[in-house]
């Protein structure tokens, strides 16, 4: 997965080349994405529609999203329960992360 943000472009694929172009002249650091399969980050990519993504994508966008937010939540609660909760669904996410999709 790349860390340089996502431009997302609704083009024709002789467009996106041109916009490419333009944007490294512009020094812009950013990944161009004209079609899903153009993604660094798919199947997990979240521009891509949920129908789109095989179940163990959908499993690991869902650990994230809970993950996400007892993160968010975590001053709110103050809970050692969900703080472990949370470092065990990390964990989980860890393990299924470095397993092939």
């Amino acid at each position: 997965m790349t860390d340089a943000p996502k431009v997302v472009v609704a083009a024709a694929a002789e467009q996106c080349d041109l916009i490419t172009r333009a944007l490294e002249q512009a020094g812009v650091d950013c990944e161009l994405i004209c079609e899903p399969r153009d993604c660094s980050d798919a199947p997990l990519c979240r521009w891509l529609a949920p129908e789109q993504l095989n179940d163990p994508s959908r499993v690991l966008l869902a650990l994230e999203d809970a993950i996400a937010t007892l993160e968010q939540t975590r001053h709110a609660f103050r809970s050692r329960q969900l703080a472990a909760l949370r470092y065990r669904l990390n964990a989980l996410l860890q393990s299924l992360s470095d397993q092939p999709l």
